[in-house]
């Protein structure tokens, strides 16, 4: 499938506008040019009828002269002379250049001033055709000026005035090519029986008239460039225009794309002004930067960046700016932060100086991986430190819990005897579930996590604990959103037993609560799992025990062994859940456990 993009649809358009431009400038040449040819056509017509005009009333003249002379005997002489007066008044004329009466030879015999016309020598092919009073015109140059010659064929007689005389034999002088002086041409004329013909031929000035028509050719010379111009900066400027627009399109899918990234992108980024105003900042720095219990991100630019401390030293000269990262607890959360210069070219522009770029990366999951990680190391160095105990442990303590209790059988009745012995079987068994736990923490199974009833695990734990809620005055209830769970069997029972067994322990050691105890075991659905929580309404726990809870030997009962909790939080950990405890002394303890969904469900 072919794919037509936005730019080339535009383009067409306009290349097709730039085209028929072009097109129209080509016919307006091809029309210009036409147009010079006919007026060239119209001046030389014009020319022509002026030239005819002239040269009709000077062979009229000249015809009339003759035949007022036909009689005189001094006929040729007085011709001569009265036609050389004539031409000479028609030559102070500035449209007139010259007039002169040729011969077939090209000889002059009559001209109107003392230079010497050009000298015409007609061909015998060009002289038979033409006739006596028939015009022809050519538009030549003499000198420098344009000049159109006009000539014709003066009638009989007028050759014999002017002293040419027939041969007997019929023949005519003058060779059969036409000589010229000057740069003319002319067309000779034919000739009545024997008598040599006589022509009569006028100069015309055509300067005025020709210039008149280079001042057109010019000016449409001129038009038709500018339209070349036009159309060739035209081009030039679309094309420049698509390109700018295209880099226009450009830049502006690349400013989308940076403000996308910088929008998405998980660290923050912060613009600080020199005064430490904030000037802009990306969601992630809004929302990293946002106070404890906000929502969302909220607005920051504005706000000065003295007010969050984040490593900018306040000294006598300002700001000093460090270039490494350094960590900082703010609200909860572990941040790194660099400060970086906005601009480091003295040729920056003078609103950039001073100006600051600030990353932001929040390191409070990563801080949490880290003390997970020496946790597990912790509980990996006391594992095996507890199997070895555990097994040099438990054979001897077996045979002393044996012997105690055979002692508190033989014994009783006989106190304090029987006390002692009873002690002793009691503090065997707190020392094996000591033991016990140890080895939970020294050697984790692996876990088989299957769907589980959680009605049917509620039902089976309040009958295996009711004597432990009857003799201790507590009501356990037992509420399930989603009635399943994913989770190992043994490993969520063992888990539930433990946090309801400590829930029990905070009842009853509370010397100060005079209102029943109670437990509440609940389900809710999360986003990608359930959350079981276990709640009860004890004295809550010490804040300086709240972040060390899950430590093994770390306990805030006078009996307790300090491993209940961190086997809770082992086994979620293999279940790739999460445990959050919160606490409020006078409020009781909530834990909150998290079971991931079984993956093969969204399969």
């Amino acid at each position: 499938m072919e794919v037509v993009h936005s730019d080339e649809k535009e383009k067409g358009p306009l290349v097709a506008l730039v085209l028929a431009l072009i097109v129209l400038g080509v016919g307006s040449l091809y029309l210009t040019w036409r147009s010079i040819a006919q007026q060239r056509k119209i001046v030389e017509d014009h020319m022509i009828m002026t030239g005819n005009s002239i040269l009709r009333g000077v062979d009229n003249n000249i015809l009339r002269i003759a035949r007022n002379l036909r009689i005189s005997p001094q006929a040729p002489e007085l011709f001569q002379a009265m036609s050389e007066e004539l031409f000479a008044e028609l030559v102070k004329s500035e449209d007139i250049v010259f007039i002169t009466l040729f011969g077939e030879d090209g000889r002059s015999l009559v001209s109107s001033g003392e230079e010497e016309p050009p000298v015409f020598s007609l061909p015998d092919s060009v002289t038979s055709d033409i006739e006596p009073g028939r015009a022809w015109h050519v538009v030549t140059q003499i000198g420098k000026k344009s000049v159109l010659i006009s000539g014709v064929r003066t009638q009989p007689g007028i050759s014999t005035l002017c002293g040419l005389h027939p041969l007997p034999d019929g023949t005519r002088p003058g060779g059969n090519h036409m000589s010229h002086r000057g740069q003319g041409m002319m067309r000779g004329l034919g000739k009545d029986g024997n008598e040599p013909p006589a022509f009569l031929v006028v100069g015309l000035n055509a300067e005025k008239h020709m210039a008149q028509f280079r001042q057109y050719r010019r000016a449409a010379t001129y038009q038709t460039g500018y339209v070349f111009l036009a159309a060739v900066v035209l081009w030039s400027l679309v094309f420049a225009y698509l390109r700018r627009r295209g880099a226009s399109r450009q830049l502006v899918r690349l400013e989308r794309f940076q403000s996308k990234l910088l929008d998405n992108m998980p660290d923050g980024l912060v613009t600080l002004a020199e005064s430490g105003e904030v000037l802009a900042a990306n969601y992630s720095a809004k929302k990293l930067l946002a106070p404890k219990g906000t929502d969302g991100a909220p607005e920051i630019i504005g706000t000065n960046w003295h007010d969050f401390d984040f490593g900018l030293i306040q000294g006598e000269s300002g700001l000093v700016v460090p270039y490494e990262w350094e960590q900082f607890d703010y609200q909860g959360r572990l941040l790194e932060i660099l400060t970086l210069p906005f601009q480091e070219d003295e040729a920056a522009p003078d609103s950039d100086l001073g100006h600051r770029l600030v990353l932001i990366r929040d390191r409070t999951q990563l801080r949490s991986l880290e003390e997970d990680l020496n946790e597990a190391k912790r509980l990996a160095e006391i594992g095996s430190l507890a199997a070895g105990v555990a097994h040099e442990v438990r054979n001897p303590l077996s045979s002393l819990r044996g012997f105690a209790q055979l002692f508190a059988t033989k014994l009783k009745g006989q106190a304090p005897l029987d006390q002692y012995a009873g002690a002793m079987v009691q503090e065997a068994d707190r020392l094996n579930r000591v033991v016990t736990d140890l080895l939970y923490l020294a050697r984790p199974r692996e876990l088989d996590p299957v769907e589980i009833d959680l009605l049917s695990l509620g039902d089976s734990i309040k009958q295996l604990m009711r004597f432990d809620f009857q003799d201790k005055l507590t009501t356990a209830e037992f509420e399930f959103g989603p009635t399943t769970v994913f989770a190992d069997q043994d490993a969520l029972r063992q888990i539930l037993l433990n946090l309801i067994t400590n829930s029990l322990d905070a009842i009853e050691g509370c010397a100060d609560c005079d209102k029943p105890g109670h437990i509440l075991l609940t389900s809710v659905q999360g986003k990608d799992g359930v959350w079981l929580i276990v709640a009860d309404n004890g004295p809550g726990m010490d804040p300086e025990l709240e972040g060390d809870v899950f430590k093994p030997f770390i306990t805030g009962k006078k009996t307790g062994t300090g491993l209940g909790l961190a086997i809770v939080q082992n086994f979620m950990r293999a279940h790739r859940g999460e445990v959050v405890i919160h606490s409020e002394q006078g409020h009781g303890t909530e834990l909150k456990l998290f079971f991931p969904k079984n993956p093969e469900s969204d399969s």
